[in-house]
């Protein structure tokens, strides 16, 4: 009795600090969540100072950029420029705020330009202004990916988009390290031996985390917060389901009854903390 007390006290303290943890911060991060973003990295670059801009068809309602510190006669061939309704976004404004820069930074020989916020486009084209004030434009771009990673060959006039492999592994292995550590736990509360159970332990979590990344994880980097935090409750109610059965079945010692309360705990506080890691990552 004495040890099933101890045991309610821990969960009932460890779920408060969770919760107080969680509020703020949900309420902080409201419009702290990561944001679209494009990097364009040119290679083989113009010799000399060139300006890049997104070409987009969106309506244009804000400026971000003070165009009083650049080269006029660039200015004037981007402010000029509208071939089939694609206008430069920086330029002459997109639908919502975006920030950026005409001129790159150089980084190892290439070119790194960065756009980013709510106005950054679906699709696209570069639009690029070399020294020599002749303008360049590249093929159709569509954005993949919350934060896009596109490589423009400017000699060839090429461009390639990266998938964003290294996000998804960073999604996989966060919601996954924090789970198995969570539930890790849980299962020495409920007093179940770590020896006898770490097999069924650690392959159940492996595939219930891969569900997660392939669901709730690739809408996160596509799409951001908003739309994985829709999706995010059904799908860990399933896995609440499934690891309950799984646990049910091939956990050793103890009742069905403890092994599925054991089971619905550890998950429903697995999934506070990943969505805590998800509310806190690529800001």
């Amino acid at each position: 009795m004495k040890r099933q007390r101890i045991r309610k006290e821990f969960i009932t303290a460890l779920c408060t600090i969770l919760a107080l943890l969680i509020l703020p911060a949900s309420t902080a991060r409201a419009d702290m969540g990561p944001k679209p973003e494009i990097l364009v990295k040119v290679v083989n670059p113009p010799q000399g100072e060139y300006y890049l801009d997104l070409l987009t068809l969106d309506n244009n309602s804000y400026k971000q950029l003070d165009l009083t510190s650049y080269d006029p006669v660039k200015i004037n061939l981007l402010e000029n420029y509208s071939e089939e309704g694609w206008k430069p976004g920086l330029v002459m404004g997109t639908p919502a705020p975006m920030w950026g820069d005409l001129i790159g930074e150089k980084t190892k020989g290439e070119m790194w330009h960065r756009f980013g916020y709510m106005g950054v486009p679906d699709e696209f084209k570069l639009i690029i202004i070399i020294p020599e004030n002749k303008i360049v434009v590249s093929e159709l771009i569509n954005r993949k990916a919350l934060k896009t990673i596109v490589t423009y060959d400017y000699h060839a006039n090429s461009v390639s988009i990266e998938i964003p492999t290294i996000a998804y592994i960073k999604q996989f292995m966060g919601t996954l390290i924090a789970t198995l550590l969570i539930e890790g736990i849980f299962m020495l509360v409920f007093e179940f031996s770590f020896r006898k159970n770490w097999l069924p332990f650690l392959l159940i979590n492996l595939f219930t985390q891969a569900v997660l990344t392939i669901t709730v994880g690739v809408l996160f980097i596509k799409e951001g917060i908003f739309t994985a935090s829709i999706v995010f409750f059904p799908v860990e109610i399933i896995i609440i389901i499934i690891e309950s059965i799984l646990f049910a079945v091939f956990l050793k010692e103890h009742s069905k009854k403890r092994r599925v309360g054991y089971a619905i705990t550890a998950n429903v506080l697995s999934a506070v903390i990943g969505l805590v890691i998800m509310l806190f990552s690529y800001v």
